[in-house]
């Protein structure tokens, strides 16, 4: 892969994590999730359910008078599109940003990403990581009022969903910041972090 002018390969982003056996990977991630699951709940749930106690005033239409499975299959579209909506997002902030986005495939993941050869300053790499975050738990939660209470429950859950799913990005996020602001990254078999090279 081209190295950029003046710049060296200071490593991978999760360097300490290589090799670690999956169970890892999947306790680490779950225990984590339980921050912003418990900040989306707080800022998100308790006053949607404080709100729906006092009537929903603000619904614009009425209550749909679905049987249950239909509610279910209604819950079921919403979170994966919810998914897949995260990953757009990203993909958006990358394209907003001037770069060639792409979605891929990995390990069970689907994430959105630059082309290969790509390299994101350290500021838009913050942004695209927390856009998904950002914009689907604040613009999701100013609908929320005025859905009828059965459609806000089921888009309350996919937005603490999102939250909880959103651990990686935060992660990602606290780790970019170690790095000095001209740091560049990109996607090459793991998230590589370059670095200015150090004059002699």
């Amino acid at each position: 892969m081209r190295v950029p002018e003046g710049y060296v390969l200071a490593g991978d982003l999760f360097d300490d994590w290589q090799g670690k056996p999956l169970w890892f990977w999947l306790l680490s991630g779950n225990l984590l999730a339980l921050l912003p699951l418990g900040a989306a709940i707080t800022l998100l749930w308790l006053p949607y359910q404080f709100y729906v106690a006092l009537g929903a005033p603000l619904a614009l239409f009425a209550e749909p008078l679905w049987p249950g499975w239909v509610w279910g299959l209604a819950a079921a579209l919403l979170l994966a599109a919810s998914m897949l909506l995260h990953e757009a997002l990203h993909g958006m902030a990358l394209r907003r940003l001037g770069y060639r986005a792409r979605l891929s495939y990995n390990s069970g993941y689907l994430y959105a990403t630059v082309e290969a050869g790509q390299f994101l300053t350290r500021h838009h790499y913050l942004l695209m990581t927390l856009t998904p975050l950002a914009l689907m738990s604040c613009g999701g939660g100013l609908v929320l009022p005025f859905l009828p209470p059965g459609w806000g429950q089921l888009w309350v859950l996919a937005l603490l969903l999102n939250a909880a799913a959103s651990i990686g990005d935060l992660v990602v996020a606290r780790r970019t910041l170690r790095y000095p602001q001209s740091a560049l990254f990109t996607d090459a078999a793991g998230i590589k972090v370059y670095v200015l090279a150090q004059r002699s």
